[in-house]
């Protein structure tokens, strides 16, 4: 897939993440984004061992930009959202579109952090952005 008019094309990526956070406990993770390329996210897929599994994502190197965020300012020790409802009901069984593609540009870190809220066992969690990879091949 190509637009003519500004020189990039689109190459199909994912780009993943693993964690598994320890019973009750929590565990962070950075994804790097390829230096390659700016990347357009477009879906997203989350598998996880139990629904009792919070989140939280923020683009490092902006000040921290969260994706995730709690706008209770009495909320205190927030863990994020739960992964079933930040991937839709899809969780476990496809992808998620995004309603507007968001370009996460080359080299960034995307810290996750993930939190076991009582599930009993390790809580193994993948997440993967579905999308493209745009490359500039000149005008």
């Amino acid at each position: 897939m190509a637009d003519t008019a500004s020189g990039i094309v689109k190459i199909p990526r994912v780009h993943i993440l693993d964690l598994t956070a320890p019973t009750g406990a929590s565990i962070g993770g950075g994804m790097t984004i390829q230096a390659d390329a700016n990347f357009e996210w477009w879906f997203l897929s989350i598998q996880r061992t139990s629904p009792l599994l919070k989140v939280l994502i923020a683009e490092a190197g902006v000040g921290n930009r969260q994706f995730v965020y709690s706008g209770n300012p009495q909320q205190q020790n927030f863990q994020g959202i739960f992964v079933d409802n930040l991937a839709g009901l899809v969780a476990n069984n496809g992808a998620f579109p995004i309603a507007i593609p968001y370009v996460m540009p080359a080299g960034r870190i995307y810290s996750h952090q993930i939190t076991d809220t009582g599930s009993g066992a390790n809580n193994v969690f993948q997440i993967a952005y579905h999308g493209f990879a745009l490359i500039n091949v000149g005008a």
